[in-house]
């Protein structure tokens, strides 16, 4: 379960309340295998650190800067190799804006079905601005595979 860690600024209702309405817009289609918004949650969390975008590019030679250009087939082939699927990239401008990794709904790799890529041949990774100094910060702590509240 996440607790937001500016108690100051919202209140464990609050952050219920949108932990809900998350899972409402965007865990519905998952029932059949998540039966509560704790369980969508921990497997989305888990999901998104064991299939490390970032640290797949990083492993292929691709690393964030705002000024070198890289190959966006070599990005995507890079994931490719990692993650046995085709990724959606989403770009604004020279910009890699977002990066879209599919699932079938039992969490196995499937290849996204985007029609028309918004990106030009040559994109940039840009470097990440943290909105929080550190995670802990956030009220999210990855202990052991699962998450714990701060």
């Amino acid at each position: 379960m996440l607790i937001c860690a500016l108690l100051s600024l919202c209140s464990r209702l609050v952050l219920k309340s949108i932990i809900f309405s998350l899972a409402e817009t965007h865990g519905t289609c998952s029932f059949p295998v998540f039966h509560d918004e704790y369980s969508y949650f921990l497997t989305a969390f888990n999901v998104y650190f064991k299939y490390n975008v970032t640290k797949m590019l990083n492993e292929a030679g691709y690393v964030p800067s705002n000024s070198e250009r890289y190959p966006l087939g070599g990005l995507v082939s890079a994931i490719e190799n990692s993650f046995q699927a085709t990724p959606e990239v989403i770009c604004s401008k020279h910009d890699v804006k977002e990066i879209r990794l599919c699932f079938y709904k039992d969490f196995k790799p499937r290849n996204c079905l985007a029609s028309k890529t918004s990106c030009p041949k040559y994109v940039s990774l840009p470097t990440y601005v943290a909105l929080w100094r550190n995670e802990t910060e956030m009220g999210i702590e990855r202990i052991s595979g699962d998450f714990e509240a701060l």
